[in-house]
């Protein structure tokens, strides 16, 4: 199983080789892991690079450790890291994506937005996104009518992105702030849960090359169930 002449890392073939059990269910989520100890016997190798490997699938959400217990098989997150769209992300996974319309109406522009938007009126849409018959996201998205013409609420089971495209508009970055925020009666409601669970509430601006805004989004997500990768690049020259 591991090939210590190649020029693969042992820790990495190793890695893969923990990946691949746990894709095809020798390990299934929330169960434990074999121990250091029985995986350095079993590969052959030593504990640190056992250590090494686990230490990675910890970091990536793969695995959790769990002190005095062991380390165990995490539920599946669906996991962002680039600029795409919710859709195009489940896509990506292989899993199933339902959207839940619960509003969607014209509507004059909230006086918030009047320093964003030039527009009297706007799309207030809110959706539910059910990942694999759970629901892991809502967002409440602003958009000018006149950006996108005519949809419905069957357009909108799809990506934003892609009707935006429809009408000539390509999305080139976001700005976005990210905070925790506590579960109330509403999210539970929302969430369809009766427990307290981590929420992830990210609040932005959708912008395209030339500067637009193309729509405003508050998106709640639930934590447990996703995670956002920020990737911060120091250029130099730019900071003092």
């Amino acid at each position: 199983m591991i090939d210590k002449s190649s020029p693969i890392p042992v820790y990495y073939q190793l890695k893969e080789d923990i990946l691949k059990k746990i894709r095809e269910g020798v390990w299934k989520v929330g169960q434990c892991i074999d121990s250091e100890r029985e995986l350095s016997e079993n590969y052959g190798v030593s504990r640190m690079t056992i250590r090494q490997a686990l230490g990675e699938l910890v970091q990536e959400g793969i695995l959790v450790r769990e002190k005095g217990k062991g380390t165990f098989v995490c539920e599946p997150k669906v996991k962002q890291k680039d600029m795409m769209s919710f859709s195009e992300i489940i896509k990506r996974t292989g899993r199933t994506l339902e959207t839940k319309v619960i509003e969607f109406n014209k509507i004059p522009t909230p006086e918030d937005l009047t320093d964003t938007f030039s527009f009297e009126e706007v799309y207030k849409i809110n959706r539910n996104r059910i990942v694999d018959g759970e629901c892991i996201a809502n967002e409440v998205v602003y958009i000018p009518s006149d950006y996108c013409g005519f949809i419905n609420e069957e357009k909108l089971k799809g990506s934003l992105y892609k009707i935006l495209e429809e009408f000539g508009y390509s999305v080139e970055y976001s700005e976005s702030s990210i905070k925790a925020v506590i579960m109330d009666e509403t999210n539970k409601k929302i969430f369809g849960v009766d427990e307290q669970v981590p929420l992830l509430q990210i609040i932005g601006k959708t912008i395209n090359s030339d500067g637009k805004v193309l729509f405003v989004e508050e998106a709640t997500y639930r934590s447990d169930k996703y995670i956002l990768e920020v990737n911060i690049l120091r250029r130099e020259g730019k900071l003092k």
